[in-house]
């Protein structure tokens, strides 16, 4: 049969045994690889995905809230300005009064307003004594309309909250006087003493809607709003306005403030976030099939990639093989002739591999017969050597704290106490300074890795170092960023054993200042700054467009350039120098919670 000749042809050959074994190799090999890449390509994808997502997200609620804050302080110049109190006051039999201070708002307030935002409909202002007023600069008002026989205003909030509603209000008319129907966001504000006066502006979705054509990574999402009843607020689709959103992912996204998930109903990633001083969310859906593209197209680019490796490591296997079968081939022919007595023919050498060793051996082999005849001759294979050349090892972090570990417990078995305690501290630090994940701590973290640090210090000195340490209790739980205490006392240990020489004290206080500031003090008892050093440090401190590249330097300079890029108020950065009492002293501030 074609198939057992083709296997028995198989086990005879030398050459298609190991072109088959070379590529199974390559085979399972590339196929692993090509597995796993796919596999996490496609996880990077997903996570960088989301992750645009929600910067864009981000963005977004930047200019929503930027917007509605706009709105929101309009509201606030508005009801706080004399002529708005002007005309709530002048109700009843003094009501037509009440046009005057009302033609001064419209012209010193509404009017400039309207005029930067031309999605305005409609501002009303309402008093509960009778006084309505109401300026709508494109579309016009129907004759009998009245704030007070709206349903939802005896549902407003207090005084000093705005009260969001979304609407398809009929209460509008064009210039022909017939009515429309629109799309309204109405924000309303309830002030005054008694809370009788009424601050109500419709506007049109349009500049929300436009905000939200921004929000559409790949090629079909699409970003929305959404109110906490589930009802879509604005949409870059008009038609989807005021629908519900489906239950079960309203469901979803009231667990937390902001986050993504995978809806399975609709084979989506919603991606979602609160928007500060309102009830809404602003929502980004990204069908799966716009990352699966992605996915697919790697997918199929790592196939292809494969086969084509493939089929040229098939082509380069088999030349190969046939490099180093066909002198075996040869060698194979000639020992068959020397078989039938043909021992004056010798082996071609080629190479100078194991073959060629082969080949020599085989030469050799036969003169030893044509001189050694009429006795066996055993055949000596010259065997050569490999030489393996070990790699030198890493040293990494393992290596380092199991070393600490060794001597930690060789200064516990001779009871050298200091020596133990200063290897624990030590290990501690290189693992506290070596977690790179975390880029903030707790005071108490902090100060724990302060005080390994001054131990050992301590310990090297001995009574040419002291120090004291206090922290409030309120201080404790307080986030900072993280190695931002020891730097410190490493900065004055240095420089105050390098100027004075003699013994030193620090004193570290840590302290709540403010309601919500607490403060931290590094002081010596050293010879303190110079003046030109002090007047240089402050220079670099203060100075505006310096670059991170000017603070790499662990130091006064590098905690400077994090407190100031981590903390936007002015409370923040270093303050350098000389104490009453002479030594240097180094001081700043950190919120209670970051």
């Amino acid at each position: 049969m074609p198939a057992k000749n083709i296997i028995n042809r198989w086990k005879s050959s030398l050459k298609w045994k190991l072109i088959s074994i070379f590529l199974v190799i390559v085979m399972f090999n590339l196929v692993v690889i090509g597995f796993f890449v796919n596999r996490y390509v496609a996880m990077a994808i997903e996570k960088d995905s989301i992750q645009l997502s929600r910067l864009i997200l981000k963005q977004a609620n930047l200019n929503l809230e930027r917007y509605l804050g706009e709105i929101e302080q309009f509201m606030f110049t508005l009801s706080s300005s004399q002529e708005l109190l002007s005309w709530a006051s002048l109700t009843g039999p003094r009501k037509a009064e009440s046009v005057v201070p009302y033609s001064m708002i419209v012209n010193d307030y509404i009017q400039p307003f309207a005029r930067t935002h031309p999605e305005l409909l409609s501002l009303t202002l309402y008093n509960t004594n009778g006084n309505e007023s109401h300026y709508s600069p494109v579309y016009g008002l129907k004759l009998d309309y009245s704030m007070s026989e709206e349903a939802w205003l005896e549902q407003i909030s207090p005084a000093g909250r705005t009260a969001y509603r979304v609407e398809t209000s009929r209460n509008y008319v064009d210039v022909m006087l017939r009515p429309v129907s629109l799309q309204v966001i109405t924000l309303v504000k309830k002030f005054g003493f008694d809370g009788s006066t009424y601050l109500k502006i419709d506007i049109q979705p349009t500049l929300l809607e436009s905000i939200l054509k921004e929000m559409n990574p790949g090629n079909n999402g699409v970003g929305f709003l959404v109110n906490a009843e589930g009802i879509i607020v604005a949409h870059p689709h008009k038609e989807r306005f005021l629908s519900p959103l489906e239950a079960s992912m309203m469901q979803e996204m009231d667990k937390s403030a902001g986050g993504a998930f995978v809806w399975d109903d609709s084979n989506e990633i919603a991606i979602y976030e609160n928007i500060a001083g309102t009830d809404w969310k602003s929502v980004i859906l990204i069908p799966y099939e716009d990352i699966a593209k992605s996915i697919y197209t790697i997918r199929n680019a790592v196939f292809g990639i494969t086969a084509a490796c493939l089929v040229v490591s098939a082509i380069f296997i088999v030349m190969v093989s046939s490099s180093i079968t066909r002198r075996l081939s040869k060698l194979k022919r000639l020992i068959k002739r020397t078989g039938r007595g043909h021992l004056h023919v010798p082996a071609e050498v080629e190479g100078q591999d194991e073959i060629s060793a082969l080949a020599n051996s085989y030469n050799q082999m036969l003169e030893d017969l044509q001189e050694h005849i009429k006795r066996l001759a055993e055949s000596k294979v010259a065997e050569q050597q490999a030489v393996l050349f070990s790699l030198q090892s890493q040293i990494d972090s393992h290596f380092l704290y199991n070393t600490l570990e060794i001597i930690n417990s060789m200064a516990s078995q001779i009871h050298a106490a200091d020596i133990e305690q200063m290897t624990v501290d030590l290990a501690n630090l290189f693992r506290y300074t070596a977690n790179y994940k975390d880029t903030k701590a707790t005071i108490r973290d902090e100060v724990e890795h302060l005080q390994r640090y001054l131990h050992i210090i301590q310990t090297r000195y001995g009574d040419k170092f002291t120090y004291d340490l206090s922290v409030e209790e309120t201080c404790w739980k307080a986030v900072c960023p993280k190695v931002i205490l020891q730097p410190l006392a490493e900065n004055a240990v240095k420089h105050g054993f390098e100027t004075s020489g003699g013994a030193l004290h620090l004193s570290v206080a840590i302290r709540k200042i403010e309601e919500q500031w607490i403060e931290v003090c590094f002081a010596d008892n050293g010879t303190g700054f110079s003046e030109d050093k002090i007047r240089e440090l402050n220079d670099k401190l203060h100075r505006q467009n310096s670059h991170y590249s000017d603070f790499q330097r662990i130091g006064l300079l590098n905690i400077h350039y994090r407190l100031t890029t981590q903390y936007t108020s002015h409370k923040a950065g270093l303050r350098i120098r000389n104490s009453d009492s002479g030594g240097a002293e180094v001081r700043f501030c950190l919120p209670m919670n970051l």
